[in-house]
């Protein structure tokens, strides 16, 4: 493999080693989620992990291309859609997951429930 590339491979595997994890607790309910907080630091902290590697690559694939650079994350994998590399409509449903991971990353109170937000906001 090229060394262009060793990066993109290295956020493939971390985004599927996210997905693993989270596989297994797609069938819990809300009020599992809301009586359990390690369970729903586990489901935020591999969204925002995952979230941060479709990012990554986003922008090494617009590094790679010579696309035009993009102002934001969400701007990113959008740019994936109209570069041609990803298909448009799927590069629209996964941008909003920028903005999950912005809502994940930001210092806020604890008092926060992530996982009722709305990837858009």
């Amino acid at each position: 493999m090229t060394p262009e590339w060793n990066g993109i491979e290295r956020r493939l595997e971390q985004l599927k080693g996210c997905l693993l994890k989270l596989e297994p607790l797609k069938t819990k309910t809300s009020d599992e989620f809301a009586s359990d907080p390690y369970l729903k630091d586990i489901v935020e902290r591999n969204l925002e992990v995952a979230a941060q590697a479709c990012i990554d690559i986003a922008n090494r694939i617009i590094s790679m291309e010579q696309l035009e650079k993009p102002r934001d994350a969400y701007g990113a994998i959008d740019m994936l859609g109209k570069g041609g590399v990803l298909p448009r409509e799927l590069a629209e449903k996964l941008a909003p997951i920028a903005g999950f991971r912005n809502i994940g990353v930001a210092p806020c109170p604890q008092s926060v429930d992530y996982l009722s937000k709305d990837i858009k906001e």
